[in-house]
């Protein structure tokens, strides 16, 4: 582009002396100039005619066909060879054309045979190369000039390197001819490194051409003088020589060897460093990651009141406060898809995520930043101060929060928290994102990012954020977008390519992973019974029919590895020698510990899920909150689209829960080799999806599930029945959790059936004994885990919401699965009744004492849905989940009693029971759920009280003074 507007600008702009006149001119200027003392002048011709050269120069740089070309037809090699062979010629001037030359004619992409065939570089050698090299090593004044110096040094020794290494140069047969120049050039340059001026950097190039000129003499088979051969032999060995010196001095530095007596001390001072660095690393990241992430989540706090950052009055703040910033930003989201700007899109849908979550604890400092930046962003000196009222919540003095609008807010589930720095209910906030265009973005953004997965998961989760608590305006609304045949088609067909691939993904996968845990139960018997034979034959231990099996030969391991550790211990304690080698042995024993964890390390990465199967979690929550309280109208969509192509997604679920647990691979009893640590929550999720979808009842999907052609009911049932080891030996917890959701949703799919169709399904490879076990053997591991709590001090700042399963809850929801499957099972049925007679031969102390808590703490109503209050159904529900109906009809409730109900105290009944309202028809159902939340603060609060010595206390003072008033 520079040389086609050179070309264009004509010869005003390109001014060259090459005819005669011209010529004589530019030589009465360099003849001037030489008589001056100063440098070029700016604006001085000459300086002007060097920098237009050099810039032809750059032009050629880098082998460049079509400025190689005009660039020939502006200089010719003979005007070039003539302007620098001229005596009077400037060392500036000579500096420029040698570099346009070696650019032009030398080092192109393509042969220049003029410059090889003809003699005009030999002319240039011999007139004018050899007379500066000589100038500058024989005479001092020119050996002092900068300029000559620079020129020759680097213009000309790469001039010599480039033309007589260059590929053409080899197929020319002139170089024969001219030896004398050839070898006149090589002594001039070795000439050249005899001068003590020479900084490293002029040496390393001088030498370089150097042996760029021997190579070519060898290639050509020129003759060179004896002393000048040996002379060139000579600086080559040393210079080869202190290269190698280099190199090893190089080698050495960076491998240093130690003594063997201070190896491990510096091993130990060399951790010691690093942990200490990590120990600072980790302390200033304590202290710093609440100061950042303060600083960040004021993003948030400028969204909710994003007018205050306009003045008052202005159009800008209006939109603002109607929401047009959120609208606008919403919109420019999908943009963002469209234009493949992904990472950005990511952080706009995370920061509208954020606008739902709940506040966090960022500490004193992080508070006090997020006060100070909150005032510099809204309270800015140009703008003038804002009155209390409009200023963010986290800037008033205390959050203010109209009592009367509270009184219309959600009152119950995660609905009604509150989030205090928007000042809004999170079913409130959902509902302003939802106005602005929030869930119409997730449905388009499920559609369009099919090939974006960070996007996918981001919309998805935004979807969730919405949905919390299953809220009923946002459920509704898409269902209404939903009812479009096109859209429901493209969103749900994405969601059914995903379960597909997933199972696909696990079923590439799962194979290898069973191999794996087979070969290592074989490989560690095998070790295991080595082990044995190697210890009889040492003693000479002969069989004496003893059977080993492989609980005793746990605890021998147990008790094994206990002695070593009591020895190790024992041989601590001593110093001296014996403390000495151990602390010389640690070093080793520290790597080998490394290298043990980074083996554990890569067998959990084996066991961890790919992208493909952990996108199922959320893709499942979001379905599962699509149906949360019941939603008939998605439970439906969700079946059956009534489309060309359904995709039904709740068999397709079914068939993901089949997938996981390895059901398509061999018999139900193999469980513990496919339920881990890293797929359990993803289980348990689709566990609770399908619950949704079958609870209300919707007797469609019910049917769907158990009736469908897979395993699905018999891997729930296996749940519920089976020991799933190894994860129950180490996290019994998510054990009980599995457990618990399988047997909510078998009863969901039973819920308020007038047949005994699916009941049937259920128990048909169902062993029903092995149920009451099941049931029995939770609820005494409560007792065992009671023991072992009384055992420890109790801790006073525990909190008494614990969220983990309880196992005698877990075993209450599988009785109540009993229960109900009972009255289609006689088996079952006297199975339950047995305990109740202590004659019976197949009675049980144990299961008789769990069946009796659970009979009594086991309840049943009948419920007309229609007497209980609309604001109540919510907070209701979470106790009893299947009550809702449409009609009048009675519903048969069977519910577990919650132990908190037992601190409710005899006087509040007796106030319940006389207090309530009885005027209206109905009015004493509202006005009892009204007294709801402060009956259970009080259990809580006898709950509390009682634990403590100080309740004991109470309840016998109080007990006193009864009777003494009894008395008065």
């Amino acid at each position: 582009m520079v040389m086609q507007e050179l070309i264009n600008s004509g010869e005003d702009v390109l001014v060259f002396y090459n005819d005669k006149g011209s010529f004589n001119h530019f030589v009465q200027m360099m003849q001037q100039q030489m008589l001056r003392v100063e440098k070029l002048g700016d604006d001085s011709p000459l300086k002007y005619h060097v920098e237009l050269v050099k810039l032809l120069a750059c032009c050629t740089m880098g082998k460049n066909v079509y400025t190689e070309i005009k660039c020939n037809n502006l200089l010719s090699l003979d005007d070039i060879v003539t302007i620098i062979c001229h005596p009077l010629c400037m060392p500036e001037v000579k500096e420029a054309y040698v570099d346009f030359l070696n650019h032009c004619y030398i080092d192109t992409e393509v042969e220049m045979k003029e410059i090889y065939a003809s003699g005009h570089m030999w002319s240039l050698f011999e007139k004018s190369v050899l007379v500066d090299i000589n100038q500058l090593v024989t005479n001092a004044t020119a050996a002092s000039n900068k300029t000559l110096q620079a020129y020759v040094l680097n213009g000309v020794t790469n001039l010599l390197g480039s033309f007589f290494a260059s590929p053409f140069s080899d197929q020319s047969a002139i170089v024969q001819s001219r030896q004398l120049i050839f070898v006149q050039l090589l002594q001039a340059a070795h000439r050249l490194t005899q001068c003590r001026w020479l900084s490293l950097g002029d040496r390393f190039n001088v030498e370089n051409c150097i042996r760029t000129l021997t190579e070519s003499a060898k290639m050509r088979s020129i003759a060179l003088p004896p002393e000048l051969e040996q002379q060139v032999a000579t600086m080559s060995s040393k210079t080869a020589m202190l290269t190698r010196q280099t190199t090893k001095w190089l080698l050495a530095s960076k491998q240093p060897k130690y003594e063997a007596h201070q190896s491990a001390s510096l091993m130990r001072w060399d951790r010691s460093i690093i942990e200490g660095l990590q120990d600072i690393v980790s302390l200033l990241e304590d202290q710093l990651k609440p100061v950042v992430e303060a600083e960040l989540s004021l993003l948030v706090d400028i969204l909710y009141r994003s007018e205050l950052l306009f003045p008052a009055g202005t159009e800008a703040r209006k939109r603002c406060e109607s929401g047009g910033f959120i609208r606008k930003l919403i919109k420019h989201t999908e943009k963002l898809l469209e234009e493949k700007e992904e990472r950005m899109c990511v952080k706009v849908l995370r920061t509208l995520r954020e606008m739902m979550a709940i506040d966090v604890n960022y500490g004193e400092k992080g508070d006090a930043l997020r006060q100070t930046l909150l005032l510099r962003y809204f309270q800015s000196k140009s703008t003038p101060r804002l009155p209390e009222e409009e200023l963010p919540l986290p800037l008033r003095a205390a959050p203010l929060v109209d009592p009367a609008k509270q009184h219309h807010l959600v009152t119950h589930g995660p609905g009604a928290k509150y989030l205090q720095r928007a000042g809004k209910t999170l079913h409130e906030m959902q509902n302003h994102l939802d106005r602005e265009g929030a869930s119409d973005l997730v449905v388009e953004l499920v559609i369009k990012s099919v090939h974006s997965p960070n996007i996918f998961v981001e919309a998805v989760e935004l979807g969730i954020a919405l949905l919390e608590g299953g809220n009923p305006i946002i459920q509704k609304g898409m269902f209404q977008k939903f009812l479009s045949d096109d859209l429901n088609q493209a969103f749900f067909k994405v969601f059914f390519e995903k379960m597909k691939d997933a199972q696909q993904e696990i079923k590439s996968t799962v194979t290898v992973n069973t191999t794996d845990i087979a070969a290592k139960a074989h490989e560690h018997k095998q070790d295991t019974s080595l082990e044995l034979d190697k210890i009889s034959r040492k003693h000479g231990l002969k069989s004496n029919g003893v059977v080993i099996t492989e609980e005793l030969k746990r605890e021998l391991h147990n008790a094994g590895l206990a002695t070593a550790r009591a020895y190790g211990n024992a041989r601590n304690i001593h110093s001296g020698e014996e403390s000495s080698a151990i602390s010389v042995n640690s070093p080793l024993e520290d790597i080998l510990a490394e290298k043990l964890e980074k083996h554990k390390d890569s067998r959990e990465q084996r066991n961890q899920l790919s992208n493909k199967v952990l996108v199922m979690q959320p893709i499942l929550r979001f379905l599962q909150l699509l149906c949360e309280n019941h939603n008939p109208d998605m439970q439906n969509l969700l079946r059956n689209q009534n489309n060309k192509t359904n995709n039904n997604l709740v068999s397709e679920t079914l068939m993901f829960l089949d997938c996981i647990c390895g059901s398509t691979t061999g018999g139900l009893g193999l469980l513990g080799l496919y339920i881990n640590e890293h797929n359990v929550a993803l289980i348990n999720q689709t566990l609770e999806a399908l619950t949704e979808y079958c609870q209300g009842p919707c007797h469609e999907n019910q049917n769907c599930i158990a009736t469908h052609e897979s395993n699905g009911l018999d891997i729930i049932t296996a749940l519920i029945l089976n020991n799933i080891n190894p994860l129950g030996e180490n996290r019994m917890d998510l054990v009980l959790e599995l457990k618990n959701n399988a047997s909510k949703l078998l009863l969901a799919i039973m819920e308020s059936r007038g047949d005994s169709e699916n009941a049937e399904r259920i128990l048909y490879n169902m062993n029903p004994k092995q149920l009451v076990e099941v049931a029995c053997k939770a609820y005494h591991q409560e007792e065992l885990i009671d023991e072992q709590d009384d055992g420890d001090e109790p801790d006073a700042g525990s909190d008494d919401d614990d969220a983990t399963v309880s196992p005698r809850e877990v075993g209450h929801n599988i009785y109540i699965l009993c229960h109900q499957l009972a009255q289609h099972n006689k088996e079952l049925a006297g199975l339950l009744k047995a305990s109740e007679d202590p004659q019976s031969a197949s009675f049980d102390a144990k299961t008789s004492q769990a069946l009796m808590y659970y009979a009594t703490h086991t309840a049943q109503i009948e419920v007309d849905i229609v007497l209980i209050p609309s604001n109540h159904l919510t907070h209701i529900a979470s106790f009893l989940p299947q009550i809702v109906r449409n009609d009048r009809t009675l519903e048969q409730i069977v519910f577990p009693i919650p132990e908190i109900c037992e601190y409710l105290t005899t006087d509040t009944k007796i106030k319940i029971l006389n207090t309530a309202e009885r005027d209206d028809q109905g009015s004493k159902v509202a006005d009892f759920f009204d007294k709801a939340e402060e009956m259970f603060n009080e259990m809580k609060w006898q709950k509390k009280l009682r634990s403590t010595n100080f309740g004991k206390l109470y309840g016998n003072c109080r007990l006193t003074f009864g009777f003494c008033v009894a008395h008065l």
